[in-house]
């Protein structure tokens, strides 16, 4: 089996961090990252190697990138066509939108933080409900907070039983 082709969605805070850790992993490559329009983000994309992509599929914002000097490889409905899966690191409330994309294009979506759990019906962090995002054709990563939270709370639960105070 070959690799798990990934895109990111919103190279920026949140997806420069996570495209470090898929970069990292020996089973996965990043296909692309999208940004909105040619940054300074856009240099470190390049030195590190992964292809550019725009937000948006609007012509004249993909030839933006070109008339900065970026090799710009298409919309984001060209970077969903050639992934398996896509995580979403964009802006808070572009889910919705967002998430109409990754289904039409009938492609796994992981949502990071920014989005409320109806989004997708689950929410998943790994010591707490990792069995029950096994599968699923899209999820959100819970915060950090609740992360932290929750590597506290459910060992507390799974030894006592309760957490009733």
């Amino acid at each position: 089996m070959g690799k798990i082709k990934v895109a990111i969605n919103g190279f920026g805070t949140i997806g420069k961090r996570v495209a470090d850790a898929i970069d990292a992993q020996d089973d996965m490559e990043i296909i692309g990252v999208t940004k909105t329009g040619p940054s300074f983000g856009c240099d470190l994309a390049v030195k590190k190697g992964f292809p550019l992509y725009c937000t948006f599929d609007d012509e004249a914002r993909i030839a933006a990138f070109g008339e900065q000097g970026y090799e710009c490889s298409g919309g984001i409905s060209d970077l969903l066509a050639a992934a398996d899966v896509v995580v979403d690191c964009s802006p808070g409330k572009m889910g919705a939108d967002n998430l109409a994309k990754y289904q039409a294009a009938g492609i796994k979506h992981l949502f990071q933080g920014g989005e409320k759990h109806s989004l997708t019906g689950l929410s998943y962090t790994s010591c707490a409900n990792h069995e029950a995002n096994l599968n699923a054709e899209g999820t959100r990563v819970v915060s950090c907070n609740t992360t932290g939270l929750s590597r506290t709370l459910v060992p507390l639960y799974e030894h006592c039983g309760s957490l009733q105070v």
